[in-house]
């Protein structure tokens, strides 16, 4: 048995980087990648801003709102608290008492354009609960909430106040409450909603991307190379072994080159630019979140294309082996399945078995981590299971690697794949 090289492994890992690195395609992964993601993220966000205040309108006036009621004072209770919902434009406006005459000139108002709406308030309304609010935008849910929001509020005042309470303490009962989360144990880490809603996301879509799309490249090469035969000429300088650890290392630097430039590229905007850094602040992305993130992911990488390798070295052409594709990346689907559940409920039972488990954890423990901070024996014993099974598929990959990447002609058998773990 020949003695493994690093130096050989260390010259295929560097054919390997710089042969993907110099590729247009790589280049435009790269650069436009960002790109696409700020439009995804971004523009949604400021489209959804826009209608909240109001923005996306047929013209810049206020939108008009009319609250037509047999009860005056309730109609105004709730004119008044729409006014006072901070975040959109609405001029609401009250008609009383709310007559037949009154909703026939409504309806004709509404049909010219010149409201946005009118809530109908009359007595079996407000006897039911069951109020009607007629518009002319059925998909603006964020008014239609207010409204709610302004009639619960203005149901309940007029009710205190008819039992004898006095605006003053209606004013103070019905003050909303500003609820805050923070951890167990430490009252000065406050739960940051925004981090495990964007960061998470956008951390973990990266991730899944880059597992994905370069474990598939590891494939994709061992295959071609085996196809074109040029592995027998490579196998006369370097034994299988280096040559899947060469792949593997080499491709794998690619996806970290390309994260670093992302991060480089985001803190460069936040250096420049006040609101990236306000939003790199508010999102609490802190060194040790990009620490955790680098580590799962080199790990998770390892684990996934060392599957994929051997994958390569069984088959013959890509068709076949694209076959078991769904089979090799079904963990990293199942895992992706689980962000919410684990997100909200990151210790339970569910979520931490999940996350231990190697084959999902670089996806669910970096995301405990990020959300919630796990105890740290938990997240020990994750890497330490997760090292363990890179070092078993590893082993086992090499060996089919070895022996596969030599065959040729007919899709191999179980039968056979054992006695090539057994002779390799």
């Amino acid at each position: 048995m020949t003695e493994f090289s690093i130096k050989k492994v260390w010259i295929i890992a560097k054919r390997e980087y710089l042969e993907r690195v110099r590729t247009r395609s790589f280049l435009l992964s790269t650069f436009v990648t960002p790109v696409l993601m700020a439009s995804f993220l971004i523009v949604p966000s400021l489209i959804s801003s826009s209608a909240a205040n109001g923005m996306i309108r047929d013209s810049e006036r206020p939108a008009r709102v009319v609250i037509a009621s047999d009860n005056r004072p309730l109609a105004e209770l709730t004119s008044g608290e729409l006014m006072r919902q901070h975040g959109t434009r609405y001029e609401p406006s009250v008609v009383s008492p709310a007559s037949a005459a009154e909703r026939a000139q409504l309806d004709d108002q509404l049909n010219r354009s010149n409201i946005e709406g009118y809530v109908w308030l009359d007595g079996p309304a407000i006897a039911s609960r069951h109020v009607v609010f007629t518009t002319r935008r059925m998909g603006d849910f964020i008014l239609r909430g207010r409204l709610g929001d302004a009639l619960s509020y203005a149901f309940a005042a007029q009710r205190m106040v008819n039992q004898g309470s006095s605006a003053v303490d209606v004013a103070a009962i019905l003050q909303p409450v500003d609820l805050t989360a923070v951890r167990a144990g430490n009252t000065s880490a406050t739960y940051n909603e925004l981090r495990g809603a964007v960061v998470v996301f956008i951390l973990m879509f990266v991730m899944l991307f880059s597992l994905l799309s370069y474990g598939v490249m590891v494939m994709r090469s061992v295959m071609e190379e085996k196809s074109s035969r040029i592995t027998e000429v490579l196998m006369c300088a370097a034994s299988a072994q280096e040559l899947m650890a060469g792949k593997i290392l080499g491709t794998g630097s690619v996806g970290l080159t390309q994260i670093g430039l992302w991060l480089s590229m985001a803190g460069f905007g936040a250096y420049h630019s006040l609101y990236l850094r306000t939003a790199m602040t508010a999102l609490d992305v802190g060194p040790s979140l990009v620490v955790y993130f680098v580590i799962f992911y080199s790990l998770g990488y390892l684990l996934y294309s060392a599957i994929f390798a051997g994958v390569g070295a069984i088959f013959n052409s890509i068709d076949e082996a694209q076959q078991w594709n769904f089979v090799v990346v079904l963990p990293l689907i199942a895992a992706s399945a689980m962000i919410l559940p684990v997100a909200t409920q990151s210790d339970s039972v569910t979520s931490v078995v999940a996350s231990m488990f190697p084959f999902c954890s670089p996806i669910l423990m970096f995301e405990r981590v990020a959300v919630h901070n796990p105890p740290l024996w938990q997240v020990a014993l994750s890497l330490t299971l997760l090292i363990a099974t890179i070092a078993g598929v590893t082993f086992v990959s090499a060996r089919i690697y070895r022996t596969g990447i030599l065959m040729y002609g007919k899709r191999p058998t179980i039968r056979e794949l054992s006695r090539w773990l057994r002779h390799a």
